[in-house]
């Protein structure tokens, strides 16, 4: 990380400017963010890497009726001197599966850049416990703030739920500080933004209780996804007996089979934990099979449509519908049908894909053939469709009508015991 100290000397002196939020990354997190924060009479400054997401959160801002104002930008030079930073970056997993802080330090020394006495540094990305009284801590002191005092410091982990009807404002915002008074500022800040902010005893908290939220999730994902094949072979259908357990008014939250978790954080956040856990002598087994278990769960719905084709997929044609992962979402990150389709791949089948929703040119998809109608494949009919991804549009009674084989690890199309549909 850059000598944060050098560069805020090297910055010429200015006042704090109030009513000002720099917005740090403007992706899934941060671009939502930076709308309720003009919504709320902020004027506001995002900035992203990327110069297609400035531009994006801009575009999407054009036409808002509110009192604030929203601008964004890709070059660091044009951020103000904000009294309150919010870092939304991205914090993925590296190509070993550990977790990669790199965006979160870039952000720090771009913030602490250019902080001045009285601003509020908040820190919303998902990172590991220790985080803010470490990473963040860290990072301001080194520029020669103090925190609680001159700067203030507080952590309010994301809750997005990409695809849904909510916004940063109907979702109830977690909030640890690391001091009364950053608590004080940080209330007062979250507070015009949201309907409901649930400060708690210390950063560590807030942070923990994130990754408690997808680790539960993680877990029990990948539980129904193992009673599922355990259902499939009893002969009962899963989602049937999902409802009827979901009857019961108290000690039960419902999960669905699928063909595994992905996306930015379920795969993801429990990673964080783990780490800690690990560091403090406590790593927990049932995460680490969870994990696991869920990794694996795109070979075995690979490997129950190559024993529904007689234990060989060379030289089968294989369409995957649906291919993000999750409905509704253009996002492949972590995509389960993405890993199904390299797998198809490595085993000799001819894969191909299609979705309504994927735009053209995402590098994932460009080993395979897109097909863009189902019921006119070129090169001849599929022997066989696997549901990836359970978009709204499909006609889930028609795949079966596609080809001799359908495998669904859903459970939801129709007649799944049909003669010639096989479920996961």
């Amino acid at each position: 990380m850059p000598d944060t100290a050098l560069l805020r000397d090297a910055a010429p002196p200015s006042p704090l400017l109030p009513g000002t939020v720099a917005v740090i990354g403007l992706g899934h997190v941060g671009r939502p963010i930076t709308q309720a924060a003009a919504a709320a009479g902020f004027a506001v400054t995002g900035f992203d890497l990327d110069p297609a997401a400035a531009g994006a959160a801009e575009a999407a801002w054009q036409g808002v009726g509110a009192p604030g104002r929203l601008v964004a930008t890709a070059d660091p030079a044009k951020l103000p001197r904000a009294d309150t930073w919010l870092i939304c970056v991205p914090t993925p997993l590296d190509a070993a599966g550990r977790p990669d802080l790199s965006l979160v330090h870039q952000a720090l020394s771009t913030c602490v850049a250019r902080l001045v006495p009285g601003a509020l540094v908040c820190l919303v990305s998902t990172c590991q416990p220790g985080a803010t009284n470490g990473t963040c801590r860290r990072a301001i002191e080194a520029a020669g703030f103090a925190v609680g005092r001159e700067v203030f410091l507080c952590v309010s982990p994301e809750r997005e739920n990409p695809g849904a009807t909510d916004g940063p404002r109907d979702v109830p915002r977690l909030l640890g500080a690391t001091d009364p008074a950053s608590m004080v500022r940080a209330r007062a800040f979250w507070e015009r933004l949201v309907e409901r902010v649930i400060p708690v005893a210390s950063p560590e908290i807030a942070e923990c209780a994130k990754l408690l939220e997808n680790a539960y999730r993680l877990v029990n994902v990948a539980l129904m996804d193992e009673l599922h094949r355990g259902f499939a072979a009893l002969g009962v259908p899963t989602r049937a007996v999902v409802e009827a357990a979901a009857t019961k008014p108290f000690g039960y939250a419902p999960f669905w089979p699928g063909a595994g978790a992905g996306g930015h954080c379920i795969p993801v956040d429990p990673e964080f934990l783990q780490m800690e856990l690990a560091r403090a002598g406590a790593a927990s087994s049932l995460l680490a099979a969870a994990a696991e278990a869920n990794r694996g769960r795109p070979a075995a719905v690979v490997e129950s449509l190559a024993r529904a084709l007689g234990g060989s997929l060379a030289g089968r044609r294989v369409l995957v519908m649906g291919v993000t992962y999750k409905p509704g979402v253009a996002d492949l990150r972590g995509a389960a049908p993405v890993a199904m389709l390299r797998l198809l791949a490595e085993q000799g089948a001819v894969a191909l894909w299609h979705d309504p929703i994927v735009p053209a040119g995402m590098g994932a998809l460009a080993p395979f053939a897109r097909v863009a109608d189902p019921a006119r494949c070129t090169g001849g009919r599929p022997h066989a469709v696997v549901l990836g991804t359970p978009h709204r549009v499909f006609d889930l009674a028609a795949l079966p009508q596609l080809a001799p084989v359908v495998v669904d690890p859903y459970g939801l199309v129709p007649g799944g015991a049909a003669e010639g549909v096989r479920v996961a």
